[in-house]
């Protein structure tokens, strides 16, 4: 018997139907980061193990437990990506990109890696989009990179996004603030699991990502306002916050998942996930490219779940698979003749560049056929298009909705079907 293969389990196919889902989302992303300045960066899957144990944290559960790490042929240390902003960094220190650019704006899709348990809106091959904003330093540019993330969450859709805030501390004050947790939890020790009492050692602040139930009250008791209280810039960034009508709320205990984060940390959080509700999360990090090998360059930034962002999508008033559906339409050709379908390629890729999915059964010319796919496939317009039409120089448009027809010159085509789609 033939063996049988499935899919590695966290690693899943992502079909025609649901694929959609995902390029539009892309398309948004590309969209909005652009008209905002940034561009597009793409980096290997594969990266030396090293560069995350020394970017992400050895006492983080990320190079801990959860990293896809193995020896290649040539005896080297590497691990499929975990995240991306140290493989941003190695690329920028790498190819000199801070020589000839006072700063970067960059951003980024793709998959990501983490060997944990799979579990809704968590798992082993993941997605992301995220953006960087290279050699900024200031309360402007954090204020600008947490209204990049609300506006466009609420771009795409999503409708009450939520702000957490948090103050880290900075390269000064950040190793009291460590020393002085560590002694809370020393006293606290024996309540905690032996993760965290390896978490102590390493890492005080890994012990806020612990999720074992026993650990939760000595985390939840833990002083930050007594040892850290918020300072004067952050009290501004929350005025600028406010000024700018962002909704947020200061979360002491919000540490972030990785170790090279200082400063101001954040997250956004949707009521459509349930008790798993951060969608996103970010914040500044300005030792990270010492760290690495290259000049000390201050940064912020952050990245978004994909999988999870379409989750919340598609919890909305209006899903995201009706949007789609919305934005397709169904090619009808009634005739086999080089004229016809020459003219339904041309139109295809005419509403493709306006953003207008079109869809067709090949080979196929019974309009009985058609219009059962189209029904099959949930598209509202049929383009009809046979001998009839091309004397009039005209294709029939069927609304399968409100079971009527209308007629539409073969110039005007493309841009009325535009029109037609937006309304």
């Amino acid at each position: 018997m033939r063996q049988k293969f499935t899919a590695f389990p966290g690693m899943e196919d992502i079909l025609p139907g649901e694929v959609e889902r995902w390029q539009w989302l892309e398309q948004r992303a590309r969209i909005f980061f652009e008209s905002r300045g940034f561009r597009e960066i793409r980096t290997p899957l594969l990266e030396p193990a090293e560069l995350f144990a020394r970017s992400i944290g050895e006492a983080t559960d990320i190079v801990h437990k959860e990293m896809y790490s193995f020896e290649d042929r040539g005896g080297r240390k590497m691990s499929l990506r975990p995240e991306m902003t140290a493989s941003v960094a190695r690329a920028v220190i790498e190819k000199g990109l801070l020589k000839t650019a006072k700063s970067l704006r960059l951003y980024y899709l793709g998959p990501m890696f983490r060997a944990e348990r799979p579990q809704a809106g968590r798992k082993r091959q993941f997605h992301q989009i995220g953006i960087e904003m290279i050699n900024e330093a200031g309360l402007e540019a954090d204020v600008e990179v947490i209204r990049l993330l609300y506006d466009f969450l609420k771009y795409t859709g999503v409708a009450e996004p939520l702000v957490q805030l948090n103050d880290l501390g900075n390269a000064q004050n950040r190793p009291k603030l460590a020393e002085d947790l560590r002694h809370y939890f020393d006293r606290e020790k024996s309540k905690l699991c032996p993760d965290c009492h390896w978490r102590l050692e390493k890492n005080v602040f890994r012990i806020f990502d612990c999720k074992v139930e026993s650990c939760q009250p000595v985390i939840q008791s833990a002083p930050w306002d007594e040892v850290h209280p918020l300072g004067e810039d952050f009290e501004k960034l929350t005025q600028m916050l406010n000024g700018q009508k962002i909704p947020f709320t200061v979360k002491r205990r919000l540490v972030r998942g990785l170790d090279y984060y200082d400063g101001v940390v954040f997250e956004a959080v949707s009521r459509s996930l349930g008790a798993q509700d951060a969608v996103a999360g970010g914040g500044r990090y300005n030792q990270l490219y010492a760290e690495l090998g290259g000049q000390k360059t201050p940064c912020t930034g952050f990245s978004i779940g994909m999988e999870r962002l379409l989750t919340v999508l598609e919890n909305e008033m209006e899903p995201l698979s009706e949007k789609i559906r919305k934005r397709r339409v169904y090619l009808a050709p009634l005739d086999a003749s080089d004229e016809i379908l020459d003219i339904f390629r041309k139109k295809a890729l005419e509403l493709r560049e306006l953003g207008i999915r079109t869809e067709t059964l090949p080979g196929e010319f019974s309009l009985s056929r058609h219009l059962k796919r189209a029904n099959q496939w949930n598209i509202r317009y049929v383009l009809m298009l046979g001998p009839d039409e091309i004397k009039k120089s005209k294709c029939t448009v069927k609304d399968l909705d409100e079971k009527q027809q209308f007629e539409i010159g073969l110039d005007e085509l493309s841009s009325t079907m535009e029109r037609v789609l937006r309304t």
